[in-house]
């Protein structure tokens, strides 16, 4: 955070991170807690306000037990498990790095070759957990992400309120793109080849 000149970071459990979703995880500097700690407007969340929050980090910072409210504990236990795994060492860290970057660059690069168009516009603004493409034209992503399903790979529809409706996302992060035993990557490719073929089969049926 120090290089990248960063004040808050805010990311779930699910991403990267290798953890089931269900957690929160929010880091801030000192800067965004002195912002923070100056503001008058009142906090309008309960549970995830920073007044709450802060007195049980400082509190346990300083080897002191503190209560505001109870976590889901076994994914702090997931969560801890992790981060062991991710900071055993520097190596570790980095070829994680390179494994998301590798999957990334492998599923980008397959989806470019089947005429899949992706969504991001500039190449420094992809990301190497997760692929953004448009499905063809005259179809929408619940045409396609059934075929993707039967496959045995669960991606998303949109969310962008401008183009929801034309694209879909491939996540790939985490145990599926470190874990090269599970073949995950591969399985990915092999749905997104069946998908184009049962798209084009479906049109030369219509025609």
């Amino acid at each position: 955070m120090d290089d990248w000149g960063i004040d808050v970071v805010l990311t779930a459990s699910q991403k990267g991170l290798g953890v089931p979703p269900g957690l929160s995880i929010l880091v801030a500097g000192p800067k965004a807690i002195e912002v923070f700690e100056k503001r008058t407007t009142p906090v309008a969340a309960y549970y995830a306000s920073w007044t709450k929050w802060l007195p049980i980090m400082r509190s346990y910072d300083a080897g002191k037990p503190a209560y505001f409210a109870t976590p889901a504990v076994n994914l702090i236990y997931a969560y801890h498990a992790s981060l062991k795994q991710i900071t055993s060492s520097d190596e570790a860290l980095q070829e994680r790095f390179l494994a998301h970057q590798r999957a990334s660059d492998r599923i980008k690069a397959l989806a470019r070759h089947l005429g899949f168009k992706e969504v991001p516009l500039r190449e420094g603004g992809k990301a190497n957990g997760m692929t953004a493409v448009y499905v063809p034209q005259g179809y929408k992503p619940s045409d396609v992400m059934p075929k993707l399903t039967e496959s045995g790979v669960i991606i998303a529809g949109g969310i962008h309120k401008d183009i929801k409706d034309k694209y879909i996302r491939i996540g790939h992060m985490g145990t599926s793109v470190v874990d090269d035993r599970r073949g995950d990557v591969e399985k990915i490719e092999k749905a997104l080849e069946e998908s184009v073929k049962c798209t084009v089969d479906s049109t030369v049926a219509v025609d």
